[in-house]
């Protein structure tokens, strides 16, 4: 693996790069909006190290995907444009693994994704993902307001249902963390 791989680009980089993707100005609100709180979160952290370089940069890049795709694919879509960049693998996952606190391979499937888990692992992936879930638009709601709004508007799925329980493990997580 080649070295610069693994440099995660900076936040002027990251914000030119949802420029020229054309990612619509909302979502890039949205973006920095989730990258600000996923730092605030990360920075709470004292039990275990965070790269907060990768938090921030993968906050800002999580939602690239949409500027082709508004569907759930838009998280894999990021990841195939970041990795076509060049940009480290641990961004690229950031994007995968940030849609509904994450997808198991029957999740994934039920969606028509390819059958493989899309589970946020590491603590930055993790942070992300809650960060995501915390932000509606640019407004910071509870993860209880997040599912409640999902819940009215596409009813009591059982992804959703198992997405809000993954939401809560990863919140309580981070919070055991802190």
């Amino acid at each position: 693996m080649d070295i610069k791989e693994e440099i995660v680009p900076s936040r002027e980089f990251a914000l030119i790069l949802l420029r020229k993707e054309k990612l619509p100005g909302s979502i890039r609100r949205h973006s920095i909006r989730v990258a600000n709180k996923a730092l605030a979160i990360a920075k709470k952290i004292r039990k275990v190290k965070v790269d907060t370089e990768l938090v921030v940069i993968g906050g800002i890049l999580h939602d690239i995907g949409r500027a082709r795709t508004h569907g759930f694919e838009h998280a894999l879509i990021g990841g195939k444009i970041l990795r076509e960049k060049g940009l480290p693998e641990k961004l690229a996952r950031i994007c995968e693994t940030h849609i509904l606190g994450g997808l198991d391979k029957e999740d994934a499937k039920e969606l028509g994704l390819p059958e493989k888990d899309y589970l946020p692992h590491s603590i930055e992936e993790k942070i992300v993902c809650l960060a995501d879930k915390m932000s509606m638009g640019t407004k910071e709601v509870s993860i209880e307001q997040r599912f409640k709004r999902w819940f009215e508007k596409y009813g009591k799925s059982k992804i959703l249902v198992k997405s809000e329980k993954r939401i809560k493990k990863i919140q309580k997580e981070i919070l055991d963390l802190m």
